[in-house]
């Protein structure tokens, strides 16, 4: 008796979930399931055919191969005893905002190293700048010298000047 009850209070809650339905996912899985069976004659039709044409099922359904017609069938047919279809768009679009949240994570840790390395180049531009003022220092001294050996040499050169 128990299982009876059960089984009777199971019929009333699946009802009560069809009528839950709103009168656009009605519609919207009638015209599925519209689409399928008659893709699905199509494709029984076209293997019942003496000839099946392993061109004409690829340009028509994407396969070549009836076995491969024969599994997008059966697929099609657990699909269609699924009850109500789950919202395609609730998972892409937490997927996109993860993708978004990342590229944003991303974009920041790339301009702190732009910052990093302007930084590193504008120490390494500052340093090269003084080296240069340093050797010109040191070249000018070295000419200063130069100059003054020069002009003693001259000088003991030539004693009577």
């Amino acid at each position: 008796m128990g299982a009876n009850m059960r089984n009777k209070k199971e019929q009333r809650e699946r009802r009560h979930k069809r009528q839950d339905l709103s009168r656009d996912d009605l519609l919207f899985l009638l015209s599925i399931l519209e689409g399928e069976l008659q893709a699905r004659d199509e494709v029984i039709a076209v293997l019942k055919s003496e000839k099946t044409d392993s061109t004409l099922l690829g340009a028509k359904y994407g396969f070549t191969r009836p076995e491969n017609v024969l599994r997008a069938l059966h697929r099609d047919s657990l699909w269609d005893q699924q009850y109500y279809p789950e919202d395609v768009y609730d998972n892409p679009i937490t997927e996109l905002n993860h993708l978004v949240e990342v590229q944003k994570h991303s974009f920041k840790q790339i301009l702190e190293q732009l910052q990093q390395v302007s930084q590193s180049h504008k120490g390494v531009l500052h340093r090269l700048e003084e080296q240069e003022r340093s050797n010109q220092a040191f070249i000018h001294q070295n000419n200063c010298l130069t100059t003054l050996l020069e002009q003693d040499r001259e000088r003991q050169d030539n004693p009577a000047t």
